[in-house]
């Protein structure tokens, strides 16, 4: 690895952050599309690149993700119930999306995940601004769990944290206020990770097109200089997400959200 391709791997590990640390999704619908054409250009083969890319997004989610979900802490904006329930449900989903996920194509794949995608957007876009003294957050076990392992499946058929489900789901359908729903996300987000990299290692384990430094379908050499990156933008990310109005917040989001949408239908 040169010099030009640490930089460069530094510069996405640092938007990948920011994204994960501002909406509180784990940053793989950056990271997905970059390692997949970085792979490829490393001399990875195409039949592995897909799930290396997948395998090692969600390696780096994990990073991205716990260093925004401590700056959500420290700012009080994680239920901590919601968290135990959710990832309980997210192991669940994750385990089985792994399984799944070899048995559908990619564009398959790709074109179910737009369509949620889409739902989720049209759902924030179309949310009334809520009243002070709003609803308490709905902390039912059976609802944290639907939700946890529907972002489990999520993220292990997408290579992404799952945030795209958890966030709109637990701020439309739980109640939780927005930026409750963002910090409780990028705390999910690290078990939901954790699940789909075990996932993707074992599947992956002892495959012999993977190139030296891979643990399964975890490329480790490239996975470092993006970590790197990932760590301070996450917390500046998540800092810039407490100063910010929430209804911009939702805005912003569901804008993203359609836009990737857009990009995995089409590309």
């Amino acid at each position: 690895m040169d010099l030009v391709q640490i930089a460069l791997l530094l510069l996405v590990g640092a938007v990948t952050g920011f994204l994960a640390g501002f909406f509180g999704v784990g940053g793989g619908i950056i990271l997905v599309p970059v390692l997949i054409a970085y792979l490829q250009a490393t001399g990875v083969s195409s039949l592995i690149a897909t799930h290396v890319a997948f395998g090692t997004s969600l390696f780096i989610i994990i990073f991205a993700s716990g260093s925004s979900a401590w700056q959500y802490s420290h700012n009080r904006h994680i239920l901590w119930r919601a968290v135990v329930f959710m990832g309980v449900g997210s192991v669940l989903g994750a385990l089985g999306g792994v399984l799944v996920a070899g048995e559908l194509s990619g564009k398959t794949l790709q074109r179910i995940f737009a369509v949620v995608v889409v739902a989720a957007a049209m759902r924030l876009l179309s949310e009334p601004r809520r009243p002070k003294g709003e609803l308490e957050p709905k902390l039912a076990v059976p609802g944290l769990l639907g939700v946890g392992f529907a972002a489990g499946a999520l993220s292990a058929l997408a290579g992404v944290g799952g945030g795209i489900v958890a966030i709109p789901a637990t701020y439309s359908l739980l109640h939780f206020p927005m930026k409750k729903a963002l910090g409780t996300s990028s705390a999910t987000i690290v078990v939901t990770a954790v699940a789909s990299v075990i996932g993707y290692v074992l599947r992956g384990w002892g495959n012999p097109l993977l190139p030296p430094g891979t643990v399964g379908y975890v490329d480790m050499v490239g996975a470092i200089p993006v970590i790197v990156g990932t760590l301070p933008a996450a917390a500046l990310g998540a800092t810039v997400a407490h100063n910010t109005a929430p209804a911009v917040l939702r805005r912003i989001f569901a804008t993203l959200l359609i836009i990737i949408a857009l990009k995995m239908f089409f590309f």
